[in-house]
C-alpha cells in the first residue's frame, strides 16, 4: 500500500513569525465554540476537537504538480481540504492549508474558527510524509475505509496531496460513530457546509467586494444565477470535455430568459469567454459580472492568474447566496449548493433537461462529481 502513495520529498514553505497555538484560531479563542450560523441550526462545534497533538500536523497541499498530479480546480481543493481536515480528526492532529497555486489562497481567505495557517518554522525538521491520496484511488478508499491510521501515518506532518472527497470511506470505519456521530447523522452537504464555512473565511478586501457587488447591483432585485461549465473550449483547450454542448446551452439561456422581468438579475458563472460573450448579448443590462479573466486555476498558466482565482473565489460565493441557482455537472456548482444552506429554486441540467432538484440529491444527479464510485 505504502508504495503506491507515500513519499518522503521535502516541501519548500515561506516563513513566518512563529507563534505556538494549536487548533482554534485566534478570533475563536475566547468563544464558546457554540457558535450557530445566522439562520441556521448547524452548530460548528461538532466539528472541532480540543485534544489534539500539539505537535503533529495534517496539511492540505498545493504548491503546483507534484509527480504529474493536479490540485485541479477550486472545487477539487474544497473537497480534498475537507477530506484531509477530517485526517485531521481521525489523527488528532493540528491542521494546516499550505495552498499557493497559481497564487497563495492567503490572498482571498483567512481563518474563521480553525487556526490553518502555517506559523513561522513549526513544520521545519520534523520528520514528514507526503500523502497523495489521488494515486491508486482503490488503495486509498480502503486505507479511508479501515487503515490503522497511528501505524501507516507515524511522521510528524502528513502533507495531504489530492482531489477526491472521501467522506463515505471514512464513513465506513470500524465505530466511527461512537468519536463522530455526525458524520453518520448529517448528510454531505451539511458536512461541507459545516467544515469549510468553519475553516475559510474570506479576507476583508475580498469580503468587501462581494459587498460592493450585492449592494451597489443586486440590491434588492431576485438574484438568479447559473453555473455553466464547457470544460474544453477555445478559451480552455487542456481541460477535461464535459456533456454541456450548444443545445444545452441554449436550453440553460431559454430557462433564464423568464425572469428577465423587472426586480431581477442574471448571474452565469461560467469557463467558457464564448458563453460569457453570448450572454451578453442575451441578457444585456439585467446581467451581472463579475470583473476579470476567466482562468482555471490548475490549468492556466499564463495572463492574470491571480485575478482570475480571486474572480472564481468571488463568483462562486455569489452562487451560495442566489434566490434561483441552476446547476450543471460540476463540483463547481455543487459546493455552491452545498453552502447554499437550502435547496429552494435549486435547478439541475442532466440529460438536457432541466428540472427541480435537492442539494441531497446532487450526488446522484452528478455521480463520480466528488467522489470516486460515488454511492450516496
Amino acid at each position: 500500500m505504502g508504495i503506491l502513495y507515500f513519499f518522503n520529498d521535502p516541501i519548500q514553505r515561506e516563513k513566518a513569525p512563529e507563534t505556538n497555538y494549536h487548533q482554534l484560531s485566534t478570533s475563536a479563542r475566547s468563544s464558546s465554540f457554540e457558535l450557530i450560523e445566522t439562520g441556521s441550526r448547524l452548530n460548528y462545534s461538532m466539528f472541532l476537537l480540543r485534544d489534539l497533538s500539539p505537535d503533529k500536523y495534517v496539511v492540505y497541499t498545493c504548491t503546483g504538480r507534484s509527480r504529474g498530479l493536479r490540485c485541479g480546480g477550486w472545487s477539487d481543493r474544497m473537497k480534498t481540504i475537507v477530506s484531509s481536515y477530517m485526517l485531521s480528526l481521525l489523527t488528532k492532529r493540528q491542521f494546516r492549508i499550505l495552498d499557493t497555486y497559481p497564487c497563495d489562497i492567503q490572498n482571498s481567505f483567512s481563518e474563521n474558527l480553525v487556526q490553518w495557517k502555517i506559523n513561522g518554522s513549526e513544520l521545519e525538521s520534523r520528520s514528514h510524509q507526503n500523502f497523495y491520496a489521488s494515486v491508486g484511488v482503490k488503495v486509498a478508499r480502503n486505507h479511508f475505509r479501515g487503515a490503522n491510521l497511528e501505524t501507516v501515518h507515524k511522521p510528524d506532518v502528513i502533507y495531504f496531496h489530492g482531489n477526491w472527497d472521501f467522506l463515505n470511506e471514512i464513513a465506513e470505519r470500524p465505530n466511527i460513530g461512537e468519536s463522530f456521530p455526525w458524520l453518520l447523522k448529517l448528510p454531505r452537504p451539511d458536512i461541507y457546509r459545516g467544515i469549510l464555512r468553519m475553516i475559510l473565511k474570506h479576507t476583508d478586501t475580498l469580503q468587501r467586494h462581494i459587498h460592493e457587488i450585492f449592494s451597489e447591483q443586486v440590491k434588492n432585485n431576485k438574484l438568479v444565477c447559473a453555473h455553466v461549465r464547457q470544460g474544453r473550449s477555445q478559451t480552455l483547450p487542456d481541460d477535461d470535455s464535459t456533456d454541456v454542448g450548444e443545445r444545452d446551452v441554449e436550453t440553460i439561456f431559454q430557462f433564464l430568459s423568464q425572469y428577465q422581468i423587472p426586480n431581477h438579475k442574471i448571474f452565469i458563472a461560467t469557463d467558457s469567454d464564448e458563453i460569457m460573450n453570448s450572454a451578453r448579448t442575451r441578457f444585456r443590462d439585467f446581467l451581472l459580472e463579475v470583473p476579470g479573466p476567466i482562468t482555471h486555476m490548475d490549468l492556466s498558466k499564463s495572463g492574470e492568474l491571480c485575478q482570475g482565482q480571486q474572480k472564481s473565489f468571488t463568483e462562486h460565493e455569489i452562487l451560495t447566496r442566489c434566490d434561483t441557482l441552476l446547476l450543471t455537472r460540476s463540483g463547481f456548482g455543487i459546493i455552491a449548493a452545498f453552502l447554499r444552506e437550502n435547496s429552494d429554486e435549486l435547478y439541475c441540467l442532466s440529460r438536457h433537461y432541466i428540472a427541480p432538484c435537492s442539494r441531497y440529491t446532487l450526488s446522484k444527479i452528478y455521480p463520480w462529481t466528488l467522489s470516486p464510485w460515488d454511492d450516496f
